[in-house]
């Protein structure tokens, strides 16, 4: 029995160990599977990493090529943008020459004409001149100059304001160096500056005097003629008023037929405007009964009552502003996109300028569009209001005719 029994001991302990064995031999070959996985997974992190680092080089290179493109197409830009610069240059030049050559040379063309003809249109040339000189002396006024072209432009100051009017007092017994500055088309503050040289300083707002009027005005086209301040009158048709800046004193006036519509298409926001000249007070608006072109109104400024008045042929579409030289009432127009302003209307009271007498007249291009342009008799001056910029534009003028 005993030995049985460790017969029977032998074969247990047989069979365990035969079994921690086989454990062994499977936890042996589990290692190993995962050995073996962990290095598939090391390869292909490391093919990973490798192609990581390909596609990095690769988005380097192309970084840096696209980096070189960019280079040469701020080149490229800048080389276009100094070549458009030139481009534009040289256009306006070659329009400065058109106009020159335009204004001081006559056709030159031959045509064969009877004699007999020649020394007609010779007769009734000399009649048509004489004619005109008997015009004039009606007229009993020495003014007897129109525009011939606008000569030079200076730009005295920039304010972030795009519409408003600047100007001196038309009287040679006022203060000739004061400037008058009209901000917005509705206000009732002016600023005064003693000269041009405060108003066009860096600190020019600390030199002004404000003076307050009693109303509103209106739009851009006032006037200051004899120390007395014309305006159209704010929230009325056609209400106009003189304000005396001696003591405060207003009177006023209804313009019949005025304010409906503005004389100036890209400047609406004036229904009424004021012009000064040689002969005196003037006003510039469109009438509905005339199809819209513009009227010509001549004021006694003692009174405020109508001298006179004409119904020109100057249409308001597309006109931006108006003055009046010598009686000769001038329109200047623009594209509605902002352009090139021109003088391309020209209406003379005294009807003595001819329609061959005037060509078209270009203003230096400079920024957009005029709100106002109000000219001074005193000094012969045209003060504008362009975009915000105040210039000044000095011109050459020509007898209406030849002097007897």
């Amino acid at each position: 029995m005993a030995s049985i029994y460790i017969v029977s001991v032998l074969v247990v302990l047989l069979v365990k160990a035969q079994r921690e064995s086989l454990g062994k031999a499977e936890d042996i070959s589990l290692v190993r599977y995962i050995e073996g996985r962990i290095l598939l997974l090391e390869d292909r992190l490391y093919k990973c990493e490798q192609d990581i680092q390909q596609s990095m080089q690769l988005f380097k290179d192309l970084s840096h090529k696209l980096i070189l493109r960019l280079d040469s197409f701020n080149r490229y830009k800048t080389e276009a943008k100094n070549e458009m610069d030139n481009l534009l240059a040289r256009l306006e030049r070659a329009e400065w020459d058109i106009d020159y050559l335009e204004t001081t040379t006559s056709s030159n063309a031959c045509l064969e004409v009877d004699d007999h003809l020649v020394e007609k249109q010779v007769i009734e040339h000399e009649e048509y001149e004489e004619e005109k000189r008997k015009i004039q002396m009606n007229l009993n006024t020495s003014c007897n100059s129109m525009l011939a072209h606008i000569k030079s432009q200076k730009t005295v100051k920039k304010t972030k304001i795009t519409i408003g009017s600047w100007m001196k007092n038309c009287d040679n017994q006022s203060d000739p160096q004061e400037i008058y500055f009209f901000s917005g088309a509705k206000n009732n503050v002016i600023l005064t500056f003693a000269n041009i040289r405060d108003f066009s300083s860096t600190g020019f707002m600390q030199k002004a005097e404000h003076l307050y009027l009693p109303f509103f005005w209106q739009g851009t086209g006032h006037a200051l003629y004899h120390n007395y301040l014309f305006f159209h009158k704010n929230g009325t048709l056609n209400e106009i008023v003189r304000y005396s800046l001696r003591d405060n004193v207003t009177q006023s006036m209804e313009l019949h037929g005025a304010g409906d519509f503005s004389p100036y298409h890209l400047s609406p926001f004036t229904k009424i405007d004021f012009a000064v000249d040689e002969q005196g007070l003037w006003t510039i608006h469109a009438d509905s009964g005339i199809e819209g072109n513009i009227v010509l109104t001549k004021l006694n400024y003692n009174n405020l009552t109508i001298e006179h008045m004409w119904n020109t042929t100057c249409e308001s579409t597309n006109a931006e502003a108006a003055f009046v030289i010598c009686g000769t009432l001038y329109v200047m127009y623009n594209s509605p996109n902002g352009g090139r302003s021109h003088i391309d209307c020209i209406y003379d009271t005294s009807d003595i300028i001819s329609i061959h007498e005037t060509p078209t007249l270009y203003f230096p291009k400079r920024y957009s569009s005029h709100s106002s342009l109000h000219y001074n008799p005193v000094d012969q001056t045209l003060y504008g209001w362009d975009e915000g910029y105040q210039m000044l534009y000095k011109f050459d003028s020509k007898p209406k005719f030849a002097q007897p």
